[in-house]
């Protein structure tokens, strides 16, 4: 049989370096079994925070657990045991690197200056460790899956049992796995271990989880195709007799989903798909790894001019019925992916409005796919196919990198809802980006502030860095593939290592990124001024491709209020920040984000916080009106304002932050600038749009075919609010 890419690649075996077989559980499974997942603890709270309580699995109160280690775990029964069903961890394999050397000294000096940022990890396995086999490799040990058995004599006792880890023995010894596999341990950690080879840094590279076991199922109530395909999944296959319901025969394959696989010399169907990205930076930046994803599936984006002849049953005079065709319509997608937002008011409200057309379709018979995923979908889980039951996927950010696992479920005929906590894996498939001059670079999912106003922590889960290997080799490869600017995203990026073993710092992960050869400019956004060192703003003014822009959100400029918020910092630690940024960058951009109208606020909390507009002159700031959100505690607190009071300080602030930003963009009149030519001004088709080292927009006349991609310099002589125009010239900039 011929496939369509779709299914081939869908359900395709997984690479040599990847196969393996699946875990042996048994009570002595080696994960980390004092870990339990979340959906089988009795402690955990599923109802709205007030913040006295603790939500285990996604907190919000002060003081409560934010360790993934702890968080993200994948035992299964309540007294902390692993099951000997191989129904047991979702949690598979670990891929591990490693350096080995001779002596304890050596690796505790080596640790030290892989903490510091001074070495990176595979240079220094390729220079000094013992280890020939994995020497050239960077030191790369690959997949350790999780299954293997410790007890003596275990694999000899009964015949046909093998250690699925048997083939490392000679890299990694099994005294050193045996160690490394009782230890909870997440991407970026660096362990050390002995062996009878050596002492071993062992770093975690990467996670391997079933993240269908994480889901919830549920089937639909229709009609079965009567000969359905049956796919064999990578993690069906191996050792292990007893499956989990719905997976040991493989998948079954139904509806448009199904329907891609064809017989031999049948051409393929042309699926498509159309998604949605409401919200911040992290949702684009998850959006482009959906869209990976689905076009690794074989489903292609459909464009806003396709059209498809449409054809309808007409009366002749009530004598017969026959075909005409009527008319040309739009071209309808086949899998529809909402990925929103849940930061602002009437949120989920915006998510039943957009799907409701499309719910409309399939009720009357198409066959459609709906995704709902992001933020909401997290916040919401179950109750969203309550309410629409025409979803077919639920899923939260954590998800975004692995949607296609999920649909083999719907594709199964299924609804699946997948908002359990998880190990952020690493990418599968490569993001198909929205520019091909700038790109998304994620370096730490997740947040463990506890603002007393913030859904966040409840809909992204704790934080999770990426090691920085992982991060390098990403940015690297953005590099090669014709990228001139990178912005690293974190919802707290100033937090960035701060879950490590052991810890690393922001503004090493800067200087290291900054230096990637090629690489034309660097950005990070969000800071938190808790956190923001001042050491970041060093890391910035000494490295040549980091642009001079920072956005600081300060949410409000009364102390009582930010208390309120519980945003852990004071008016003065952010002008501290501020007055670093003006000594060592003088011309740097400064933005924020502020919140007016928080409960309790009162006018003269308001004037405090125009007041640190005034000393800052911020070159822009996002506004927002408070409104409550579920599960936070500030929501619950009996003092609201009334909303004409929030409308009026809003306009207030919005007033004196355009007159900032006018203030901010007039000093670039005559001013020569370099800019970074992004894409055409889509109302002038005859100019191009591109931005400066401080974040502003600027159009010039210039051919974009031409000029994409490309640094130039721009006389500018025309100043708004919230742009620049000028005309190329041959100047230096200044």
């Amino acid at each position: 049989m011929a496939a369509l890419p779709l299914l081939a690649l869908l359900f395709a075996p997984a690479p040599a370096a990847l196969a393996f077989q699946p875990p042996i559980c048994s009570p002595q499974l080696r994960a980390p079994s004092h870990l339990r997942s979340t959906a089988e603890r009795s402690d955990v709270l599923l109802g709205p925070i007030t913040g006295s309580e603790t939500n285990v699995k996604y907190p919000t109160a002060r003081g409560s657990e934010v360790d993934s280690r702890r968080i993200v775990d994948y035992a299964t029964s309540n007294n902390g045991d692993q099951s000997s069903s191989s129904e047991g961890s979702p949690l598979l394999a670990l891929r591990l690197s490693h350096i080995l050397f001779a002596s304890e000294e050596l690796a505790s000096n080596t640790l030290e200056k892989l903490t510091a940022a001074e070495w990176n990890f595979d240079d220094m396995a390729a220079k000094v460790s013992n280890c020939a086999e994995t020497r050239e490799e960077g030191g790369a040990v690959g997949w350790v899956n999780l299954g293997e058995e410790f007890a003596a004599d275990y694999y000899a006792e009964e015949e046909g049992r093998k250690n699925p880890n048997e083939h490392l023995d000679l890299i990694l010894p099994r005294e050193a796995r045996e160690r490394i596999l009782s230890t909870p341990a997440k991407p970026g950690d660096i362990l050390m271990v002995d062996s009878r080879r050596g002492v071993h840094l062992v770093q975690v590279v990467d996670v391997m989880v079933d993240v269908r076991r994480l889901s919830y199922v549920k089937a639909r109530k229709q009609k079965k195709p009567a000969a359905p395909v049956v796919i064999q999944n990578e993690m069906e296959m191996g050792g292990s007799t007893k499956k989990k319901e719905g997976h040991g025969e493989g998948t079954k394959l139904a509806g448009v989903l199904g329907g891609a696989l064809l017989e031999d010399d049948t051409p393929g169907l042309d699926l498509t798909y159309k998604i949605e990205t409401m919200g911040c930076q992290m949702n684009s930046a998850d959006s482009e790894r959906i869209e990976g994803q689905l076009m690794s599936l074989g489903i292609r984006p459909l464009s806003d001019d396709e059209t498809v002849e449409v054809r309808v049953e007409t009366n002749n005079n009530g004598l017969m019925k026959e075909t005409k065709k009527v008319k040309t319509e739009k071209k309808k997608p086949d899998v529809i992916v909402l990925n929103t937002c849940s930061i602002r008011d009437h949120a989920e409200q915006k998510v039943y409005s957009y799907l409701g057309p499309h719910a409309k379709r399939k009720r009357s018979g198409e066959d459609v796919i709906i995704i709902v995923a992001g933020c909401v979908a997290q916040q919401e889980g179950q109750s969203l196919l309550r309410r629409i039951p025409e979803i077919d996927l639920v899923m939260g950010p954590q998800y975004a990198n692995r949607i296609s696992d999920l649909l083999e479920d719907v594709a199964n005929g299924n609804q699946v809802v997948a908002t359990e906590a998880s190990h952020i894996m690493e990418d599968s498939t490569k993001p198909r980006r929205q520019s091909s001059v700038c790109g998304w670079v994620n370096v730490i999912y997740g947040c463990n502030e506890r603002c007393t106003y913030c859904i966040v922590p409840t809909t992204r889960g704790v934080e999770q860095s990426r090691p920085v290997e992982s991060i390098v080799d990403e940015v690297a490869e953005l590099v090669a593939q014709g990228f001139k600017e990178v912005t690293l995203l974190g919802q707290n990026i100033d937090a960035y290592g701060r879950d490590m073993l052991p810890k690393r710092k922001f503004s090493d992960l800067l200087r290291i990124v900054g230096d990637v050869p090629g690489l034309a400019r660097l950005r990070f956004v969000t800071s938190h001024p808790r956190y923001m060192s001042l050491g970041v703003v060093d890391a910035v003014a000494e490295t040549d491709t980091a642009c001079e822009y920072f956005h600081i959100p300060f949410q409000s400029g009364s102390n009582s209020i930010l208390k309120a918020m519980g945003r852990g910092h004071t008016r003065e630690k952010f002008l501290q920040i501020v007055d670093r940024v003006r000594s060592k960058l003088p011309d740097a951009a400064i933005t924020a984000d502020v919140i007016v109208g928080f409960p309790g606020e009162t006018e003269q909390d308001f004037l405090d916080t125009l007041d640190i507009m005034e000393k800052v002159v911020f070159d822009n700031v996002n506004t927002a009106a408070y409104s409550p959100r579920p599960n936070t505690p500030a929501a619950t607190w009996d003092n609201q304002l009334p909303e004409d009071v929030k409308q009026d300080r809003l306009r207030r602030i919005n007033e004196l932050n355009l007159q900032h930003a006018s203030e901010r963009r007039a000093r670039m009149m005559g001013r020569v600038v370099e800019v970074l030519v992004e894409e055409r001004n889509v109302k002038v088709p005859t100019q191009v749009m591109g931005r400066t080292t401080h974040g502003y927009i600027v159009y010039f006349d210039g051919d974009i075919d031409e000029l994409r991609g490309k640094l130039v310099n721009v006389k500018v002589d025309q100043c708004q609010r919230y742009y620049l125009a000028g005309k190329i010239t041959e100047e230096d900039a200044n």
